[in-house]
């Protein structure tokens, strides 16, 4: 029961945390690139021209609520499979906005994620697995490494999304499904969207998939110090496992054993830190 209050209050918190920093809630809005603004002057009527300094001409400036619905090129395509489109597609989809911001920004958020999921879901599991006081350090880096774990899931989804975007906008044709992927087929770019889409490539994506890169190693190694710190932590002072049958059998003639066994229930039945014992016996009778 206290499990499913604290996982319902979390993902009211999560809920809370990521409408706050989705970019179309930002209290400042972002300044678009060049890039958005080139693609914008694109989805105009005037039939755009390959010359290079009447190709990124901006008509206008604009904030990110004037960003285009769709572009121009690629009529055999479905709008929502276009590069570009898959693009603007990407930007207003939560958490991803979140990778286009400076690296400073993206880290407070993960930072912000981190202190959510550390204090509402990953240090009240471990107070139940470790339940006797004298495991403090096994609590904290047990939730350390569930937080960091919930980390790593986040960056992986917002790499695979961003190199997923970049990979489309690179390629010189765009694979696309008509209506399901058995009637799968391609359609070569014109030369005046590959120059578009490389140009809004270099300006835009790749720098970002530079920065979720430079984010995720020193998440990858942080996350492989936690798994380190963990197991040293549980080793040097390892549970005493009652429910062990092996355990359970030798108390049975060993003394000393039975003696430290009753010393470590601490007057409480030997259920009490197991919450699935806890959950066999009706709640735990006599735990609290």
């Amino acid at each position: 029961m206290t499990i499913s209050i604290w996982h319902s209050r979390s993902v009211l918190l999560l809920l809370v945390f990521v409408t706050a920093f989705h970019p179309a809630t930002s209290f400042a809005p972002r300044r678009p690139s060049v890039a958005q603004n080139a693609v914008t002057s694109l989805t105009t009527t005037t039939t755009p021209k390959t010359t290079p300094s009447s190709f990124f001409f901006v008509l206008h400036a604009m904030n990110e609520d004037s960003l285009p619905e769709t572009s121009f090129g690629a009529d055999a395509v479905p709008e929502g499979q276009r590069p570009v489109n898959e693009y603007l597609n990407l930007i207003r989809a939560p958490l991803f906005g979140w990778a286009s911001t400076s690296t400073p920004g993206l880290l407070l958020r993960l930072a912000a994620v981190y202190a959510i999921s550390f204090g509402a879901i990953c240090y009240p599991i471990a107070g139940a697995t470790f339940t006797q006081e004298e495991y403090e350090l096994q609590k904290l880096a047990a939730a350390n490494l569930g937080s960091l774990a919930l980390l790593a899931f986040i960056m992986l989804r917002l790499y695979t999304g961003w190199t997923y975007v970049g990979s489309r906008l690179k390629s010189k044709v765009i694979d696309y499904e008509e209506t399901g992927w058995y009637d799968g087929d391609f359609e070569t770019k014109g030369e005046a969207e590959r120059q578009r889409d490389i140009f809004l490539y270099k300006s835009d994506v790749k720098p970002v998939e530079d920065r979720l890169t430079f984010v995720s190693i020193g998440l990858m190694v942080m996350l492989l110090g936690s798994t380190i710190g963990f197991n040293v932590a549980n080793n040097a002072h390892p549970l005493f496992d009652e429910y062990n049958p092996d355990m359970l059998e030798r108390v049975r003639y060993d003394d000393d054993l039975a003696q430290f066994a009753a010393k470590n229930a601490a007057g409480k039945p030997a259920y009490c830190d197991s919450r699935y014992y806890r959950a066999v016996a009706n709640g735990g009778q006599g735990c609290d």
